[in-house]
């Protein structure tokens, strides 16, 4: 039986060789993998976990070089690793900043031009 870690290594090397060969496919491919792995998350989390990944899409879209791209990627981790040292660390004072950060959102109504008349 495969080990979680043969499988990893297997589809992260098939992924290297497939870059080479077609970044298209690649893309294709790592986005699949993404896909299922969220889709076996507890349901109650996979709308946060879609969430995130669009997030880091699209502030990674803004970076064709690939050299870039993971720089910013590297960037990225270690500060959500920052954060949660931070929340390991003093999760209570983590708790109060989000209340203290977090209100209700404004509403704001959208009319019609038919209700501007």
């Amino acid at each position: 039986m495969a080990t979680a870690r043969n499988t990893t290594d297997e589809q992260l090397a098939k992924l290297s060789g497939l870059y080479q060969k077609d970044p298209e496919q690649f893309e294709k491919q790592s986005q699949e993998l993404i896909r299922q792995t969220i889709e076996k998350f507890p349901e109650e989390h996979r709308r946060r976990a879609y969430g995130l990944q669009f997030q880091l899409e699209a502030t990674l879209s803004h970076y064709k070089d690939p050299v870039a791209r993971m720089n910013k990627m590297v960037e990225i981790f270690w500060d959500q690793f920052r954060k949660f040292q931070e929340a390991v660390t003093d999760p209570l004072r983590v708790i109060d900043e989000r209340k203290e950060h977090t209100g209700e959102g404004k509403v704001i109504p959208i009319r019609r031009k038919a209700d501007l008349h």
